[in-house]
Parts: structure tokens; sequence; C-alpha cells
């Protein structure tokens, strides 16, 4: 069988190389004895002269037909009186040309060569359509997934400044070139002009062999009180009528009490509409206006009916003044998002944090109940960024129908063509239920050790020694861990090709 590429990132088709031929090239060192060395499970020293090699580097121990190991640098180099060493951690083991799992170790002064590019690529399984860099160890190395991945969920995680809304925007420049959709929640009104190409970076960009583009399809919405940097921005409104009354109780934080009351007096004001127009906010309003001022003529009503009723008044008529709540613009018809290639941002960059929840969770529900009886539509990906600030551990207890609804959405949706992509600067606040959903994972420089944890529980097949250096990963330098990859794998991700707003002021 031949070995295909396509434009340097290789494809679907490529051979495993290194399972069946031999690498080429002078041994860069020979595995060393075990004695006075410490050696756990799957792990050995090769001892050299050279150390050049970064961690991360693929070798292949030994070479066909004879038993051959496949490792990677994962600690050193090490100096010591004797000889410079280094630490493998052994990742397969290669018998009459087939990959199984390690049950042995290779003998001190078994050669040890270096994997070439197309090797490391096959071999990692870094193959496919969505472009999205190279091996920070190895530059010659293209990272890229196959569409599949697109279909399940993704995790962007890293402080501020450390990549994520570049890693963001390459997944969805790559998601529209190959025609799923794509839907960012943008909170500080980035992606508002990705129509227009980059004007920074361009160096690098070529490195990556890309050069710079805008997307051909870009829609922008923005609440009907807000503007957008996007001249040709379309404001929206969210019926009231429209929204799930359980979840908007959670966003505006109700007592139970309230949220009780609130059904109730939804109720009556839709009847009270006769049927004739969709009941709105300003009805809910009015009947429980005249409801309290019904109460104060009344003697013998209980305190806490009282302060529940004129809660739930003065949060409800917050709401009403976001302004977007039966604004006079057409609402956004979940459709709009599911055309071929399409990215559809909504700039929620100058709402406030009641009006940006609101926002999310409904086109969230709708775009959910949309897929559910649309499964054949175009595959959507919908990117929440921040989205501990939505939904959190502390606010999990306090919003069950909210947290059912996503999860609901990761576990159903793809098999209808629906994936979720959460953004975050501190997983340590997100619900663990919904970073276990994350098959592949970007993990971006985190410095707390909290939020380290709370992604190294549910992310398996990751060495200490590449945990460790999360916390000094340069920007745009990640640890991708994903079921589409061998192992996870230290990347840099290449620069966007489309424009991105700088919204930093120093």
């Amino acid at each position: 069988m031949q070995e295909k590429h396509s434009e340097g990132y290789g494809d679907l088709e490529t051979t495993v190389l290194c399972a069946q031929t031999a690498t080429v090239g002078e041994p860069i060192g020979h595995i060393d004895y075990d004695e006075g060395y410490k050696n756990e499970g799957n792990f050995c020293h090769v001892a050299c002269k050279d150390t050049n090699a970064s961690r991360g580097t693929y070798v292949k121990i030994g070479d066909p037909p004879e038993l051959s190991f496949i490792a990677r640098i994962v600690d050193g180099p090490f100096h010591t009186s004797k000889q410079p060493f280094y630490v493998l951690e052994l990742t397969s083991m290669i018998v009459n040309g087939q990959k199984t799992v390690v049950q042995n170790r290779p003998r001190p002064g078994t050669p040890v060569r270096q994997l070439n590019a197309a090797e490391v690529q096959s071999y990692l399984g870094a193959i496919g359509e969505v472009k999205l860099g190279r091996l920070l160890s190895q530059k010659d190395v293209k990272i890229a997934l196959d569409y599949s991945t697109m279909t399940r969920h993704i995790g962007i995680f890293g402080t501020t400044g450390s990549g994520k809304s570049n890693c963001l925007q390459v997944i969805a420049e790559e998601a529209s070139r190959a025609n799923r959709a794509v839907v960012i929640f943008d909170i500080e009104g980035e992606y508002v002009k990705m129509n227009e190409p980059t004007d920074e970076l361009l160096s690098i960009l070529m490195e990556f062999g890309e050069k710079r583009e805008g997307v051909k399809d870009l829609h922008v919405y923005v609440p009907a009180p807000n503007s957008s940097l996007n001249q040709e921005a379309r404001k929206f409104g969210i019926p009231f009528a429209d929204l799930d009354l359980e979840i908007f109780s959670e966003v505006l934080g109700l007592s139970p009490f309230e949220s009780v009351y609130l059904f109730e007096v939804a109720r009556k004001a839709k009847e009270s509409s006769g049927g004739f127009q969709a009941y709105n906010v300003n009805h809910v309003l009015n009947t429980l206006k005249k409801r309290i001022e019904a109460q104060v003529e009344k003697t013998g009503i209980p305190e806490m009916v009282a302060e529940a009723h004129m809660g739930l008044y003065t949060k409800l008529a917050f709401a009403a003044r976001t302004g977007v709540l039966d604004a006079p613009y057409e609402k956004i018809p979940p459709e709009a998002f599911c055309v071929p290639g399409r990215i559809s941002v909504l700039d929620i960059s100058e709402s406030s944090d009641i009006l940006r929840n609101l926002c999310v969770a409904h086109f969230l529900r709708e775009t959910f109940r949309y897929k559910t009886h649309n499964p054949h539509s175009t595959p959507l990906i919908l990117f929440v960024e921040e989205i501990h600030t939505f939904i959190s551990k502390g606010k999990g207890r306090k919003m069950l129908a909210t947290i059912t609804m996503l999860t609901e959405m990761a576990r159903q949706g793809r098999k209808r063509g629906l994936s979720m992509g959460i953004v975050s600067q501190q997983p340590a606040l997100v619900p663990s239920e919904l970073i276990e959903l994350c098959n592949t994972r970007f993990m971006h420089k985190l410095a707390s050790t909290p939020n380290i944890n709370a992604l190294r529980q549910s992310t398996g097949n990751v060495p200490d020694s590449l945990w460790s250096l999360l916390p000094s990963l340069g920007k745009g330098e990640t640890l991708i861990a994903s079921p589409k990859l061998e192992h996870a794998v230290l990347a840099q991700i290449r620069p966007n090709k489309s424009k991105r707003l700088r919204v930093e002021f120093s």
C-alpha cells in the first residue's frame, strides 16, 4: 500500500508506516541498563551523546523483523557522569509488523532511531481533513483530525491569552471549509469580522502552508438593545411566548416559590390574551401586578407569599428591561444556522449577564429542538465561550433543567448532527459531567492546580510529564487529547486565516 497525503496533512488511507518499515538513519542512542535508575512499567532510558531531541519526540527501538517498540521521549535530557540519557515511555510493541500492547521491554544496547514525519503522523492517527497545526516537538509533523471529530464534542481550556480564541476560530474555519455549520456565542465581539482575511501573523501562517482568507458565509446577530462592530449585524428579539419557563426561571435565579408563581401567572396571562395574539412579558407583568395589588387589600396573606410575588415581579421586570424580550425584530429561526459552510456569530459582547445567559439558553434549546426533528439537516457545531459563567458547579443544583438540557444535547446530539464546543479559562468551575462529555480536548496553558486537576481526572492516557508542562505552555501551544489520536500530543495550533478583532486594551 502506498502512502498518501493531502496538502501535507495526510489522509485516512495512509499506511501505518512505523509498524511495517524500518526507520532509516543513524541511531540517536541505545537502550541503557536499568541499574541505578528508577524504572516503572513502560518506562526505560536511552543513553545518547546528542541531547537535541525534545520531549514528545517519537522514536523506534529496534528494527523489524526483530521485536521492536514505538516510544516517545517524556523526560530529560539528564546529564550524568557517564552519559546523558532520556526517559522513554513505551507506547506500542511491534510483533510481525503488527502493533500490539506493550508486553515486554527492550534489551540494553538496542538502537533507538527517531521516526520521520510521515511515520509519526501515521502512527498518531493525526491524519484528516481538519488541519490544526503541527507537533510541538517535531515541527515537520502535521497535526490533523478527520471530519468525524466534528460530530463529537470539543472542549477548549486555558488561561486568558493562551490561544483559546485562535483555537476556536481555526476549528470554525475548518468546519466551514468542510461545509459544516458553526454557531459561536461571542462574549467579547472577537469573531464578528471573520468574513475578512486576517492581517496578522502572516509569516507564521505561511509556515503552516496556509494563506489569509475570510470565511465565505458569515452571519452576525446582535440582541435588539445592543450594537456590533459588524455593520451588517442583524438585530433580533426573543418572543417571551417561545421561552422555556423552567430554564428561564433558572437563568433569572428564581426561588422555588417564585418559579411556581411564574408558571401560574404566565398561564393566566396566556388565557387572558384570548388566543388572538401571543402573550408577552408585559401581559405577565400586568397580571402579576394586579395580583400584588389585590394582596395589599387582603389581610392574612403569608409574608413568604407576598415576598415571593414581589421578588418575582422585580426579577421579571429586570429581564424585561434587557430589551430583548418581545423586541420588534424578527426572531432567528434555528434553520438559519443550519446552512452548509455558514458561520453564525451571536454578538453578546455588550450584554449583561442576564441577557447573555438568556440568549445562550434560548438558542441552545431552540437549536436542539430543531435538530431533534431534523436530524438530516446540515451538521452543526455550537461553541459556548466561558461556559462557566453560564452554568457552573456552584449553580448546578439550582439549574437542574439547564444542565439536563446541556447533557441531553451532548449525549443525543451526535446522532442528530449536533455537537457542542465548550470554552473556559476555569475548568474547575465547569460541571464535571460536561467536561467528561468532551471527547476531544484542547488544553492550553493552565497555571492553577484546581483547573489542571479538573481536566486530569477525566483525561486518560496523558503522562505526568506532559501535565507538568501545562503551566509553561506558550501562546498557541496546546495539549490535545482525542480518541482519534493514538496518544495525547503537544501541538502548536496554526494562526487563524480570517480576521479576529483584538478586544484587550492596555
